[in-house]
């Protein structure tokens, strides 16, 4: 009977792990998708916002420079302060639209990891925030797309491999225990 409960024991296992990892593994390319189309929104809006401080400071002082480097050393001038700022905000608005394009750019089976190594790298945290948000907002999916099954696939195999280690490494343990009882 104890032989019986330990094989069902470590199907179980098996079959959890495998399955888990699947669905977690699925997961990846819709997280990604919510991931770069976060990027979007706050760059979007970072422009926005870029645009009408740029506005202001060309009304307000009647700058004639045309691009957003122009108008910062133009700015640098009068308001250093807000020339920094300024500055700040289109270098992290070049910085989140050159994470959406890498990302968007590469083939869709090797989107997930980029965006893993790309959210990784954020040496100024502009990045940082959006991921958290796309991980905390990120409603779990079964989505039939090539993509999230080929993710699942590794998913099942990377957890049943997991699992016949995990239920291994617990076999050799108990059985250890049982040849040290009997010495």
């Amino acid at each position: 009977m104890l032989g019986f409960l330990g094989r069902w024991t470590s199907d179980v296992v098996r079959l959890t792990l495998s399955l888990l990892l699947a669905i977690l593994f699925m997961q990846l390319p819709a997280l990604t998708s919510d991931y770069t189309a976060a990027l979007l929104q706050v760059a979007n809006a970072a422009r926005h916002d870029i645009d009408q401080r740029e506005s202001s400071a060309r009304a307000y002082y009647h700058f004639d420079a045309s691009s957003d480097q122009a108008l910062i050393a133009a700015l640098r001038e009068k308001e250093p302060s807000n020339a920094a700022t300024l500055d700040d905000s289109v270098r992290e608005l070049h910085v989140l639209r050159a994470a959406y394009e890498r990302i968007t750019s590469a083939p869709v089976l090797l989107q997930p990891p980029i965006a893993l190594i790309d959210a990784t790298d954020d040496d100024h945290g502009y990045k940082r925030d959006i991921l958290r948000t796309a991980l905390t907002t990120h409603e779990a999916q079964i989505a039939l797309t090539s993509a999230a099954a080929i993710y699942g696939l590794a998913g099942l195999m990377i957890g049943s491999f997991l699992a016949h280690v995990l239920v291994s490494c617990g076999a050799r343990a108990a059985g250890s225990r049982r040849r040290v009882g009997y010495v």
